[in-house]
């Protein structure tokens, strides 16, 4: 089991090459929910993640070997500059869907990129075998001690940056970050409540809580906005300390994440991506227990987003949270319909952003005209007010 002597000791190792990240108080967060809401934002740390902390604990001890490592994206660009720190040759193996942006930053630190399959689990496969055969010291993403002592340097942060603290929400994808934070924060504050929430389709320790045991067969590489934690491969010593420091595991959807995502960006004006939303997704969720002591920090664990992505992203979150709504009516083929229609959103408020005309074609009944319209609307209650003016009109 890790100490705390080694998290500190792997504080030891970075030199000035970590940045200690703000943690502030969110005046929206604490209103919209009626808690006492703190975010971390190590989305501002250097490689855009809290990645680079474990990175560097392991490779300022090989004394410039060369690494391999496997990721989705913000393992590869810590491991990546942290080589670039240390004079180590880097190659990183990354799923064939990992975005562009992701692959582009770790090749501009200096590593050599080689794509494989479509999930975390290929692309660490991938990377143990490219070690085996080559003897580069592989770099595991969270099932290595030094891994987790390095990525627990960020409860120690936490706890002096705000000695108060009550409960610390952590997104979960191989449990590094949680089970080292975990730790720490336990050791120095045993009265601190822990959160990790997962995504829900890689929500593989949840699973094993529920289960009573490790589940080693949880489908691998299915869809999601989050894939910086949609891992689905278990540690057996994230497991082991997860199961005495760790008080709940949560789990969130993909929209519920996105709903996030948009909100952080709107109140906060942090740029987040979504595996680092979770937190928040789980809080305006209301998930967090309500016996979970306050202050609360959320960590947002990482900002590396593909710009394509976030769009379609934010789009989706407004939608998830009732700001956006999309309305299909049909009306008869007459003049004035269409104008009546708008009519009926325009006397709700809402703010039409779009609108498709469809006369023929589409499968549509003779006589009958399609009209989709984007509205933008002021949240879920106001969208069902305009889909209730609109209810003569649905076809």
């Amino acid at each position: 089991m890790i100490t705390l002597n080694e998290i500190q000791e792997a504080r030891g190792r970075f030199e000035g090459r970590v940045t200690e990240t703000p943690l502030v108080w969110s005046q929206s967060f604490s209103r919209l929910t009626g808690r006492d809401v703190h975010l971390k934002a190590e989305c501002m740390q250097r490689a855009g993640s809290f990645k680079i902390r474990g990175a560097l604990n392991v490779l300022t001890r090989l004394g410039g070997k060369a690494v391999v490592a496997g990721s989705a994206g913000n393992h590869a660009q810590g491991v990546a500059l942290a080589a670039a720190f240390t004079g180590s040759p880097c190659t990183v193996f990354m799923p064939e869907t990992a975005p562009i942006t992701k692959i582009k930053a770790t090749e501009d630190y200096g590593a050599e990129v080689r794509l494989v399959g479509n999930s975390l689990a290929d692309a660490v496969d991938a990377a143990e075998k490219f070690s085996s055969e080559t003897g580069a010291h592989f770099v595991h993403p969270y099932d290595d001690p030094l891994i987790i002592a390095g990525q627990g340097t960020l409860g120690l942060e936490i706890v002096e940056q705000m000695p108060e603290v009550g409960t610390v929400v952590i997104p979960t994808g191989g449990g590094g970050l949680l089970s080292g934070t975990a730790l720490a924060l336990k050791t120095m504050r045993p009265g601190v409540t822990v959160i990790g929430v997962e995504i829900e389709t890689a929500a593989v320790y949840a699973a094993s809580r529920r289960r009573g045991e490790l589940v080693r067969d949880f489908p691998r590489g299915l869809p999601t906005v989050a894939d910086g934690i949609a891992v689905s491969v278990p540690s057996d010593q994230v497991w082991e300390i997860v199961g005495e420091h760790v008080d709940h595991i949560l789990v969130v959807n993909d929209a519920q994440t996105t709903a996030a995502l948009t909100y952080i960006l709107d109140r906060s004006k942090l740029m987040v991506e979504a595996a680092g939303a979770v937190g928040v997704a789980a809080l305006m969720e209301k998930l967090i227990p309500d016996d979970a002591p306050d202050p609360i920090c959320i960590v947002l664990s990482g900002g590396n987003i593909d710009l394509m992505l976030l769009g379609k992203a934010v789009r989706h979150g407004l939608e998830a949270s009732g700001r956006f709504a999309k309305y299909r009516v049909l009306v008869p083929d007459q003049p004035g319909n269409l104008a009546s229609v708008l009519q009926a959103v325009a006397d709700r408020g809402g703010n039409v952003l779009q609108v498709e005309h469809h006369r023929e074609g589409f499968g549509l009944p003779f006589g009958r005209v399609e009209i989709e319209i984007s509205v933008e609307t002021k949240d879920a209650d106001h969208s069902a007010r305009i889909a209730e003016a609109l209810e003569p009109y649905l076809g």
